[in-house]
């Protein structure tokens, strides 16, 4: 992903780039630059907080306000926004670890998670009572806040839609997502332009996740993921990741358009197109390997997924 976007931008005009491997370096390279795009986890507010320093020192941000970031990271308050505004989302609720009580009263199936997260660490699906104790242990590890997420369980197909948000959110088409089965539904990679029956309202739901969102939230900008499921009442909003997603791999080669180029429109506020160009369909693995349907399914290349600054 980090290398996918890194070729994509320098294939732009006037554009060079340099990649910071390490927080350390971080700073010194900012104030080389004029703008800053961050590939960062959510978890112990670090993309939020490297967000706020691009801010501070006045470059631009190519993604969320550090603002957005933040709201969009919490994953019950995007819930509590998404149902205010009549968006479908599940039934989420903050349990605290001192008294974790209403996890083990609870009917399953349910959902386990980190308040804040990213790729599927400490998630759990509880079908049975019994499996309740080794999911409070495994969210328990893979967060430091003080309380936990318990969510109504949606059946479907998981799905997610990309977009880029610039005034009006420019969807990229949906995608589908491959988890891992069983109680940890770890994030294996997935496909681009997925030619689901219910594609149309699954981005139309995740456009209206958006704008909700963008209404409650200043800064809502760039590329966004909206993580959804298709049941058999519709589409589900899950959550929205407010950073680039695993998908950018499969859709820069599924698009005509140059990703990165977009996204730097709607980081400087320029009006985005109505849509973008397909030019096929895209398989990809969450290390960022990827194969391109014309005809068949040919493997083109393979890449790396990397969490760097």
């Amino acid at each position: 992903m980090r290398d996918a976007i890194v070729a994509d931008l320098r294939r732009i005009d006037g554009v060079a780039v340099e990649v910071v491997h390490r927080q350390s370096d971080f700073l010194a390279a900012l104030r080389r630059a004029d703008a800053a795009l961050l590939i960062a986890p959510e978890e112990n507010e670090v993309l939020a907080r490297l967000s706020r320093l691009v801010e501070r020192e006045r470059r631009i941000l190519l993604g969320p306000s550090s603002s957005a970031v933040s709201g969009l990271s919490d994953k019950l308050a995007t819930a509590r926004c998404l149902a205010a505004s009549g968006v479908a989302t599940p039934d989420t609720r903050a349990v605290p670890f001192r008294s974790p009580g209403r996890l083990f009263e609870a009917s399953p199936p349910f959902v386990v998670k980190p308040r804040v997260g990213c790729g599927g660490r400490g998630v759990s699906i509880v079908r049975r009572r019994s499996e309740a104790a080794a999911a409070l242990a495994a969210v328990r590890r893979a967060t430091r806040r003080a309380d936990f997420l318990l969510q109504a369980f949606v059946e479907g197909e998981a799905a997610s839609v990309s977009l880029i948000v610039s005034g009006h959110p420019l969807d990229l088409g949906l995608n589908r997502q491959r988890l891992a089965r069983g109680a940890r539904p770890a994030y294996l990679g997935g496909e681009t332009f997925w030619p689901h029956p219910r594609s149309r309202e699954a981005i139309a739901v995740a456009r209206e996740a958006i704008t909700a969102l963008a209404r409650a939230r200043e800064g809502v900008r760039g590329y966004l993921g909206v993580d959804l499921v298709l049941g058999r009442d519709g589409a589900t909003v899950i959550e929205v990741n407010p950073r680039l997603t695993t998908s950018y791999a499969g859709l820069r080669r599924s698009i005509r358009e140059n990703l990165a180029g977009l996204i730097l429109q709607a980081s400087a506020g320029r009006a985005l197109p109505e849509r973008v160009t397909s030019v096929g369909r895209c398989r990809f693995g969450a290390n960022g390997s990827i194969a391109m349907r014309r005809e068949g399914w040919d493997t083109i290349s393979a890449g790396t997924s990397a969490a760097s600054i």
